[in-house]
């Protein structure tokens, strides 16, 4: 068994497998946004008082953040290559950004005025927005797994789970590296903002936005 997990944990840490996963990750999150059917809804958030197309086009650009931070770190550690300009990652999320953006603004207000209006065509049925939720948090798991696994401990002398699992992890919280250990357990927040998405998604209900009857199916 231990063997297994040897084999598994050098794969996953590969990196083409890692550079792989991040890039999907950022075609799956788009395709996702894309299917948010909250985005067209102008009622407001119970969260943050604010119309849900803006409260969902907010968790879009805290991912974008979080994604090119990821790759920020990945380039520092594997970079697959020197031919890219100096903070290419950036256009990166300029890309992005201008992405969702622009998919944002295209989004028109949609309510329940009794007509049964259907959503776009483009927009996938409920049960393959789960899937896809899904699809895009079980990514993001591995580009974490890889990250703790890839960094390993930095003083293995240290016993305490705390010291094991977190505080040695990414280089350890030392002077010098401490934004980059804050920076690596960003990716925590990342992961647990697509949990709440996968939550979003699953329990969707067009009423509680005031969208037609008809986008539950």
């Amino acid at each position: 068994m231990s063997d297994f997990l040897n084999i598994f944990s050098q794969f996953i840490i590969s990196p083409l497998f890692r550079w792989i996963l991040i890039f999907l990750s950022i075609i799956v999150t788009i395709l996702q946004y894309l299917n948010e059917p909250q985005r067209f809804s102008y009622y407001k958030s119970p969260l943050l008082g604010i119309p849900f197309k803006w409260y969902i086009y907010g968790i879009g650009v805290l991912i974008a953040v979080t994604t090119t931070i990821t790759i920020l770190h990945l380039w520092a550690a594997i970079p697959f290559t020197n031919k890219l300009p100096d903070y290419w990652y950036v256009y990166v999320l300029i890309l992005y950004l201008a992405i969702i953006t622009q998919i944002t603004s295209d989004s028109k207000e949609y309510t329940n005025d009794g007509s049964f209006n259907p959503p776009p065509s483009y927009v996938f049925p409920q049960k393959y927005r789960v899937i896809i939720a899904y699809i895009g948090l079980i990514i993001d798991i591995f580009v974490m797994l890889q990250i703790f696994i890839y960094f390993g401990v930095a003083d293995p002398s240290k016993k305490t789970y705390l010291n094991y699992y977190v505080v040695e992890r990414f280089g350890g919280f030392y002077t010098g590296n401490k934004i980059h250990f804050l920076f690596e357990w960003a990716g925590v927040i990342h992961v647990l903002i697509k949990v709440y998405l996968v939550y979003l998604q699953k329990n969707f209900h067009a009423c509680d936005y005031g969208l037609p009857d008809s986008w539950n199916a």
